[in-house]
C-alpha cells in the first residue's frame, strides 16, 4: 500500500473514553490474528490506517484513585502509566500526539504541541471526541508527564499532613472520598466535608443511599458533616473563586489557613480547605462543526451508535464526560462508549461508510462510593445494594488494576474479527 494515502483516524483525547476507543480500533484494524484464528481471519484494508492519539499528557491517569493518592503517595504514583511503557501503542500505524487541542472543525483538528507550543492540524477521515470534562487541581491535574504529576501530588500531600484540620467543600462523590480519604489515613486531623443541601450527593439517587453515605462518614469514619449550608465567603479566596478558565485543571481550589463564612451566618475556619464543586465543560467553544449547537446542557449530543447528533457528521464521534448520552459520568460508561464508537469506525473503514453500525446499549445509573479502603455503599439503579453484595466491587485499589487490564494498558490486546451486522440486528 505504499504510496495510497492513509485513511486518517483522530482519537481527540484520552484516558477512559479515549484508551478504550483506541484499543478497539488497534484490536479490529491494526492486530494481527493469533495462530488459532489465523485460518478464518478475514481483515482486508483497501487503504492503510494511521490513528493518531491527542493529549497532553504522556499518560494514562487513573483519576478514580486521585483522593486517595493525594493522601498515600505511594499508591498515588501507580495512577500514572506512561504510553511509552505499552508496548502496542508503538505499533508504527498509532501516533501519539502530545498536544492540546483548541479548535475541531468537520475538517481537521487544531492542536498546539506541549514541547514548543507549535501549531499542527491533523485533518481527520473519521474523529472521536474524548476530551472530558475538567476539575480544577488538585483532583484535576495540569501534569503533562508522570514527574510533573508526582510533583504536584507530593505538594498537596504535603499541605494536608502539616494541617491540623482540613475542610472539603463539596459533598459529591469526589468531595465524599476526598473527606473519607483524609480522615481515613489521619485519623488525628479533624475533618469537615461542607455541602450546601440537606443530604449529600446530588443526583439520581435515594434519599435512603444519601443518608447510609452520610452515616458512614460521620458515626463510622469520623467526618463532621456541616449540611444544608452554602460557603458564601472564604477568605483568602482560593483561585477558583475568582476566574473560570478554560483548563481548570491549571487553577488551584485550595486555600491554607482560611476561614469560611456560611449562609447560615456561622463561621469556620480549617487549617486546608479544597473545593471540591464539581466539574467544568472545558471544550464547548473549541467545537466547531455545526451552524447548530450540538450541545445541550450535559455535553455534545450523540446517538446511540455514539455519533454526534447532527445531518453532515456520521464520521464525527463523541463519547466519555464530553458527550451527553448519560446522566451519571462514570468511567466504565466512558470506556464503552469508546468502544462502540471505535468499532463503528471499523466497520466503516472495512466495509464501506453505508455499513449498518452497532447501537450502544444503555445501563441503568449507579454509583459506587468508596469510603477509605474500609468502606463503600452502592446504589444500582433504584436498588441500594447490600454490603456484601457490593463487597467484590469494593476494591482496595479502587479498580486500578481492573481499568489497566480493561484499556490493554498492561496487555496486549487480540485480534478482533468484526463481521459485518444485518440492517435488522440493532432492531433485535
Amino acid at each position: 500500500m505504499i504510496g495510497i494515502a492513509p485513511i486518517r483516524i483522530v482519537v481527540a483525547g484520552g484516558n477512559y473514553a479515549g484508551l478504550s476507543a483506541l484499543k478497539a480500533l488497534y484490536s479490529s484494524l491494526l492486530a494481527a490474528p493469533t495462530e488459532a484464528a489465523a485460518a478464518t481471519a478475514s481483515r482486508t484494508l483497501s487503504r492503510p490506517v494511521e490513528i493518531t492519539l491527542v493529549d497532553r499528557r504522556d499518560g494514562f491517569v487513573h483519576y478514580i484513585g486521585m483522593t486517595r493518592g493525594l493522601t498515600e503517595p505511594e499508591y498515588g504514583a501507580k495512577l500514572w502509566t506512561p504510553y511509552a511503557d505499552v508496548s502496542w501503542l508503538q505499533h508504527p500505524s498509532i501516533k501519539i500526539h502530545q498536544a492540546t487541542v483548541t479548535k475541531i472543525t468537520t475538517t481537521g483538528v487544531s492542536t498546539l504541541t506541549i514541547v514548543d507550543n507549535a501549531p499542527v492540524e491533523l485533518p481527520y477521515d473519521y474523529l472521536i471526541i474524548c476530551l472530558g470534562e475538567g476539575r480544577f487541581a488538585p483532583i484535576g491535574t495540569a501534569a503533562r508527564s508522570k514527574h510533573e504529576y508526582m510533583e504536584l501530588m507530593k505538594k498537596t500531600h504535603g499541605e494536608i499532613q502539616k494541617a491540623g484540620s482540613v475542610a472539603v467543600v463539596g459533598g459529591g462523590a469526589v468531595g465524599i472520598e476526598l473527606a473519607a480519604d483524609i480522615k481515613c489515613d489521619f485519623p488525628e486531623k479533624k475533618v469537615t466535608l461542607v455541602h450546601s443541601r440537606p443530604l449529600l450527593l446530588p443526583g439520581p439517587f435515594k434519599d435512603e443511599f444519601r443518608v447510609i453515605v452520610g452515616d458512614i462518614l460521620q458515626k463510622k469514619i469520623g467526618v463532621d458533616l456541616v449540611v444544608n449550608s452554602r460557603v458564601v465567603a472564604q477568605t483568602p479566596r482560593s483561585a477558583d473563586m475568582d476566574i473560570s478558565p478554560a483548563d481548570p485543571e491549571y487553577t488551584s481550589s485550595t486555600a491554607s489557613n482560611a476561614v469560611l463564612t456560611l449562609s447560615s451566618g456561622k463561621q469556620m475556619s480549617a487549617d486546608y480547605v479544597i473545593r471540591c464543586l464539581g466539574t467544568r465543560s472545558k471544550f464547548a467553544d473549541l467545537v466547531d462543526l455545526s451552524e447548530k449547537s450540538i450541545f445541550d446542557t450535559t455535553g455534545i449530543r450523540v446517538l446511540d451508535t455514539m455519533q454526534v447528533d447532527s445531518p453532515g457528521l456520521t464520521n464525527v464521534y463523541a463519547c466519555g464526560d464530553i458527550c451527553s448520552r448519560d446522566t451519571v459520568k462514570l468511567a466504565g460508561v466512558a470506556m464503552y462508549g469508546g468502544y462502540i464508537a471505535a468499532r463503528n469506525i471499523a466497520r466503516s473503514v472495512l466495509y464501506g461508510a453505508e455499513t449498518p453500525l452497532e447501537d450502544g446499549l444503555k445501563y441503568p445509573s449507579k454509583i459506587m462510593l468508596l469510603m477509605g479502603k474500609d468502606h463503600f455503599a452502592l446504589q444500582m439503579a433504584d436498588e441500594i445494594w447490600e454490603t456484601e453484595k457490593a463487597r467484590p466491587y469494593a476494591t482496595p485499589d479502587m479498580g486500578l488494576d481492573a481499568s489497566l487490564k480493561a484499556l490493554g494498558l498492561d496487555n496486549v490486546p487480540l485480534y478482533e474479527q468484526l463481521d459485518p451486522i444485518s440492517p435488522a440486528a440493532n432492531l433485535i
